[in-house]
């Protein structure tokens, strides 16, 4: 079990990750695993940004190198709360019985949230696709529910990775420092803009916190 808190300027990560890891090799050395996170995402208020690729990229399919149209990007400025709990998996590598080096991604997983009330900027002011002069509105919106992790702007939803590093300090208690990527996703209430809904915000952060055995 790791338990710990990620932070950088205005945000704050709590969270817990179970996981299971299994040995491919006689030495141990390398291990592929899976796990169950949950976490508590809380920031000041941050720009939530355009989400939907066929926005971002100009295109619904994969838009691996595709450039962002920036014409396209609107802005949600949000205060928010995301509490989620995701299915998780990884790789390690375990040196010397004391160090693991290693990375792991949520791929699966729901998020909760109240509704919150977010300053919406759209990225051409008032003009003739704003009909409906939604340009410095405000707007609201909450957490999307479903979260699946694809490459890119197809990302949906909340979802953290990061890349590890554990210490093990005694057997039974380890230190662990990680660079955490936070992906969280609101949706509007009303449709905006292109007819889009929903707005991403990508939170690189720090993390630090404790590992330790629950099953021995």
């Amino acid at each position: 079990m790791d338990v710990g808190v990620a932070w950088k300027d205005k945000s704050l990560n709590i969270g817990f990750l179970y996981n299971q890891y299994l040995k491919l090799d006689r030495k141990g050395i390398f291990q592929v695993g899976w796990g169950v996170r949950g976490s508590h995402l809380k920031t000041n208020t941050l720009d939530y940004t355009t989400a939907p690729s066929e926005l971002t990229r100009g295109k619904s399919g994969l838009a691996i190198n595709a450039p962002i149209i920036m014409k396209n990007i609107d802005t949600l400025q949000l205060k928010t709360s995301i509490t989620s709990f995701n299915f998780n998996v990884g790789f390690q590598l375990s040196l010397f019985n004391r160090l693991d080096l290693g990375a792991n991604a949520d791929i699966l997983g729901l998020a909760l949230g109240s509704r919150r009330s977010g300053f919406y900027l759209g990225s051409s002011g008032f003009n003739k696709v704003d009909s409906l002069n939604l340009h410095r509105t405000y707007q609201e919106a909450r957490p999307t529910g479903l979260a699946i992790q694809l490459p890119q702007d197809h990302v949906k939803g909340t979802l953290n990775s990061e890349l590890f590093a554990r210490l093990r300090i005694t057997e039974r208690v380890a230190v662990k420092v990680s660079y955490l990527l936070a992906v969280s996703e609101y949706k509007t209430n009303n449709i905006l803009v292109d007819d889009n809904r929903r707005f991403r915000l990508r939170s690189k952060m720090l993390y630090v916190g404790l590992s330790f055995p629950i099953n021995q």
